[in-house]
């Protein structure tokens, strides 16, 4: 009977502290370019970073390292679909030789490339804690980098012109779709 009780009033006691709970949301907040004018489309990728410190330098850098990583991993994710797009389109002896052989002009191009990247839109705010939130908005040009891509594979040394003409009319699909 004690035990019952005991339980009893524990159960009660839980039940009161969740019914007697502050149930109302958050206050809305609207971070900064965080509309589709800030997302990737047919011309440009577009990524945007955040960044933190009591320290206005060190918050930016941090909102410009973010935004890159972020900018890297949307090329990354697009240009492996592209890549598989590709391999299905070759003959069944040439898919794989083909497939690393585009994955690795596509590596070679991202690591200059994004250093091209521009800072479309910065903005800073101070919390009242003093520190600095800074965010930043990144895009490049999709036709750039698919251009260079394009210079690279004609002056690779390890590809037949048979291969080379193959990989350029890919990458001439592309550069239409980013000029259109």
């Amino acid at each position: 009977m004690f035990r019952t009780i005991r339980y009893l009033s524990i159960i009660l006691m839980l039940v009161g502290a969740s019914c007697s709970r502050n149930t109302k949301p958050g206050e809305k907040f609207n971070e900064p370019f965080s509309g589709s004018k800030y997302m990737s489309d047919l011309r440009h990728w577009r990524s945007t970073g955040t960044g933190s410190s009591s320290d206005l330098g060190i918050a930016k850098q941090k909102a410009l390292l973010e935004a890159r990583k972020n900018l890297a991993s949307e090329v990354h994710t697009q240009m492996l679909a592209v890549s598989e797009q590709f391999q299905r389109q070759q003959e069944v002896g040439d898919q794989e030789i083909m497939g690393k052989t585009f994955q690795q002009l596509y590596r070679e191009v991202l690591n200059t490339q994004l250093n091209d990247a521009v800072a479309a839109d910065q903005k800073t705010f101070t919390r009242p804690n003093g520190q600095y939130v800074h965010y930043v908005a990144m895009q490049a040009h999709k036709r750039s980098l698919y251009r260079h891509m394009k210079r690279m594979n004609e002056a690779s040394q390890s590809l037949s012109a048979e291969q080379k003409e193959r990989i350029n009319r890919m990458i001439d699909e592309r550069i239409a779709e980013a000029e259109e």
